[in-house]
């Protein structure tokens, strides 16, 4: 089915939204048909049949409105004019280059025609502001920035903004084994554990995601860099038999429900199992984490008896886990694989295709003010499509190769595009 997804437009523009939705929408099918991958689009540019499955309702149907109009985005085997390639960089640049486009990139739009989005497209990841702009992109996503109680917060950004000025592979937002402080040197992470796991193995991270069972911890690492939320697919992460759970999260029904606080409204505790049994390989990761961020090596994740539920001893968080020495493990499994800690996890999320389209969706969902992590607001054609053309001469991208597959594709430049009469 075709690639679609939304952009949302300014305030000014809301009443003309749903108008621009649609075009949007027809131009990426146009872009999905021109490469074979779309029933034929008739010759008004609109798309024959319903969009695809598990989109939003404006994604992908309807009869094109006013795509032949002047403004509209064109074929996607026609020339665009010096205007398109103006609207489209303009409405570009602040996420990538973290400012306006400038008089002599738009005279080289002028020379140059279509070969300019290229260039200034791969221009704009070598300067100082697009390793601001990926910073702001992980603080915004980890929930981290600026210091606060002696903790540095800025460590994860520190190190997005690292990995973008330098062109490094973006797998080292997980597997870099250092930090980096404000002045841009290499340092030993915070947290005290015996392994370093880029951004995850921060205080910044485990502070602002904090919480009991150390379910904040482990959704928000499976969101932001798999786009998946509990329950997933069982292919791809396998539940965890019910007797290796604590007897909480081992209830399907009410009557498998033995635990009160839970059968009393606790969660979602009258069907725990369905989540919780592959929420529970990834919380325990996080077992010897406390509420200050510190690894604990004395951690038990055992419930404290006279704590709230969810709460081990001494700021730390109760495991999933029945068996008392497999509760204060940090083996675990993560999408079928085997892990010592929360090291081995990041190395195997990193290594996932899964890894690769949800960096693509975060891209294109912060340029364009759209839902990220686990929405279904950018269809999961065109994440494969990019996915694939980013991995030809390499397994492993850096972030600044994401950045020039996304924004020179030319279904993201007529999704653009056909935004361009409804802006003001």
């Amino acid at each position: 089915m075709g690639a679609t997804f939304t952009l949302e437009l300014s305030v000014q523009a809301v009443h003309r939204a749903v108008a621009s939705r649609l075009l949007l929408a027809v131009t990426l099918a146009a872009a999905a048909c021109a490469r074979g991958t779309e029933k034929p689009l008739s010759a008004e540019g609109s798309a024959t049949g319903a969009g695809p499955s598990g989109t939003s309702d404006d994604g992908g149907s309807g009869d094109g409105g006013d795509a032949g109009d002047e403004g509209a985005s064109p074929p996607a085997d026609a020339s665009l004019t010096t205007e398109q390639i103006e609207f489209y960089l303009d409405r570009i640049a602040p996420k990538i280059a973290s400012r306006s486009l400038s008089y002599g990139e738009r005279e080289l739009i002028r020379l140059t025609g279509e070969e300019a989005i290229a260039r200034i497209v791969e221009g704009w990841t070598a300067e100082p502001g697009f390793a601001e702009a990926v910073r702001f992109m992980i603080e915004d996503q980890l929930h981290t920035s600026g210091a606060r109680d002696g903790v540095d917060f800025s460590l994860p950004g520190n190190l997005a903004a690292e990995i973008a000025l330098e062109s490094l592979p973006w797998s080292t937002i997980l597997t870099a084994d250092y930090c980096v402080d404000s002045a841009g040197q290499h340092i030993a992470c915070d947290t005290g554990a015996p392994y370093e796991s880029g951004v995850l193995a921060t205080r910044a991270y485990m502070i602002g995601n904090k919480g009991r069972f150390n379910l904040g911890r482990a959704k928000r690492m499976l969101e932001t860099f798999a786009c998946r939320i509990y329950p997933m697919e069982s292919e791809i992460q396998i539940p965890l038999p019910k007797p290796v759970l604590i007897p909480m999260f081992r209830a399907e029904t009410p009557e498998e429900q033995t635990v009160e606080e839970a059968a009393g409204g606790f969660g979602n505790g009258l069907a725990c199992y369905h989540c919780h049994s592959q929420f529970g390989a990834h919380a325990q990761l996080y077992v010897r984490f406390d509420d200050t961020g510190l690894w604990r090596e004395d951690a038990t994740g055992l419930q404290d008896p006279a704590g709230e539920m969810g709460r081990s001893t001494n700021g730390l968080y109760t495991s999933h886990m029945n068996d008392p020495g497999a509760a204060q493990s940090e083996n675990s499994q993560v999408f079928g694989v085997d892990v010592e800690n929360l090291r081995g996890a990041a190395d195997v999320i990193s290594a996932s295709p899964l890894f690769q389209e949800c960096t693509i969706k975060n891209i294109i969902a912060r340029a364009f003010a759209l839902p990220s992590g686990a929405s279904d607001s950018i269809d999961a054609e065109l994440l494969g499509e990019l996915a694939r053309q980013l991995t030809q001469g390499t397994a492993d991208p850096p972030i600044t190769a994401y950045y020039r597959t996304i924004f020179t594709d030319r279904q993201v430049i007529d999704a653009v595009l056909a935004t361009m009469e409804a802006s003001p």
